[in-house]
């Protein structure tokens, strides 16, 4: 095999593996709360995801800011000032996750009802306000995981990142079955299994650093201001592209809260599960990339760079149209993973086929954004990952119903990841290729 595919590989797929196994947490709590308590249960746990996913967004700003510095450190050879870039971003991660889980226990009706509860029944709000709050208690393990993996793949053991993923993700499903079948928990045991799951997660990749694996090590550091601004400056793409699981739900749950009710809620919280899935393994591949262009940047190799980004945006491309072909030949059982309900299974199986469809287009906008932050060029990054991560998307969510009727909401993410991608494509083109002397 190729050295340089054979490098690819080896960081692509725990990339995609870690990534997939991060978001399949809350999908095993829709299956299984789908299955084990009700259509109302499954509508309860996506009314918690905006927050969730939001917290997830914003610390995703971090490690992936201080891995695109360290990648760039690590081709000059400064592992000093990689590891400081590495202790700063760990550190800023831990205070994020402490103000977030404040947040979310304290705050969590009032959390619920800004996503769209207040609209819906009693006891579906009742239960994403219990949900939430359990699933915060345990935001600390859950970011921290989430950091350390991506710092663990990119310090040269991309295998125990996925390890530790899988390990938590494993714990996880054992426990949704233990506390929402014999336990009969409801959705407060689907999340204290996710947050257990997390912290066996946590303990498996600190072994990395304990047993001093790689460059990085956990280790007293000088705070310095400049080095959280380049972290958050580089990470910020990253945090505004994950944004767009949050906008996402935050919308549809508002706009079919109004429209449509709770069978509209529990729609969206199937085809939600879904997107989460099939984003994880697009948004995986990009990732992957991020260290090799970064240290392919910092050893001012452009030849390197372009041939890391026709690989992707081949990889992306073929992985886009398999999702996207097996779930509209495969609606309805898809579907039936979720609930058995043969209201939500008739309404989501007409909703996916077009829904579906967006995953092309957002696929190559992944990885334009992650070649963009990975080569300094952040400006770009951000408007990418702003339009089709927040702008974009909510203004197609928010008016495409209005236009052409109720019926047509489902297209709404299609149209926003396509008029993105025109905007990705004219951005990259007339950007200056390379500061490779910045």
């Amino acid at each position: 095999m190729n050295p340089k595919v054979k490098q690819l590989c080896s960081y692509i797929f725990p990339a995609v593996g870690s990534l997939f196994v991060t978001y399949l947490y809350n999908v095993m709590d829709g299956i299984f709360v789908g299955q084990g308590v009700g259509s109302a249960a499954l509508g309860a746990v996506n009314i918690g995801v905006p927050f969730i996913t939001f917290a997830v967004a914003i610390v995703a700003m971090f490690p992936m800011g201080g891995a695109t510095i360290i990648a760039i450190r690590m081709g000059r050879d400064d592992k000093d000032g990689a590891n400081n870039a590495f202790m700063t971003a760990l550190t800023l991660t831990v205070l994020t996750a402490v103000i977030l889980t404040v947040a979310g226990t304290v705050f969590s009706q009032q959390i619920v009802d800004l996503s769209g509860a207040r609209k819906l029944g009693e006891e579906m709000r009742r239960m994403s306000a219990d949900y939430l709050f359990y699933y915060s208690a345990f935001s600390l393990p859950m970011l921290m995981s989430n950091c350390l993996s991506v710092f663990v793949r990119n310090d040269g053991s991309p295998t125990l990142s996925f390890v530790g993923m899988c390990a938590g993700a494993v714990s996880n499903i054992f426990l949704d079955w233990l506390f929402i079948f014999p336990l009969q928990m409801g959705v407060i045991g689907a999340a204290v299994a996710s947050g257990l799951g997390q912290i066996v997660s946590l303990l498996v990749l600190l072994s990395h650093f304990i047993r001093k694996h790689g460059n990085l090590r956990i280790r007293r550091f000088t705070i310095q201001p400049v080095l959280i601004r380049k972290i958050c400056k580089r990470g910020a793409p990253e945090a505004v592209t994950q944004l767009t699981t949050p906008v996402t739900a935050l919308c549809y749950n508002l706009v079919l809260a109004g429209l449509v009710g709770d069978i509209g809620v529990s729609t969206y919280s199937v085809l939600s599960f879904i997107y989460s899935l099939a984003n994880a393994v697009l948004s995986g591949v990009a990732q992957g990339l991020q260290p090799l262009w970064g240290n392919s940047y910092g050893k001012q190799d452009t030849k390197e760079i372009n041939d890391y980004f026709r690989f992707g945006m081949a990889i992306n491309l073929v992985l886009s149209v398999l999702v996207s072909a097996g779930l509209i030949l495969f609606d309805e059982p898809a579907i039936r993973i979720f609930s058995q309900d043969m209201d939500l299974i008739n309404a989501a199986s007409k909703a996916l086929p077009v829904f579906s469809l967006s995953f092309i287009p957002m696929a190559l906008n992944l990885v334009y954004t992650s070649l963009l932050y990975s080569t300094k060029r952040t400006k770009q990054a951000d408007i990418i990952a702003v339009c089709r991560g927040i702008v974009i998307k909510a203004i197609a969510i928010f008016c495409i119903p209005i236009i052409f009727g109720s019926n047509t909401i489902w297209a709404a993410p299609l149209v926003a990841e396509m008029i993105t991608f025109a905007i990705a494509v004219i951005l990259t083109t007339t950007s200056e290729k390379y500061s490779l002397t910045s």
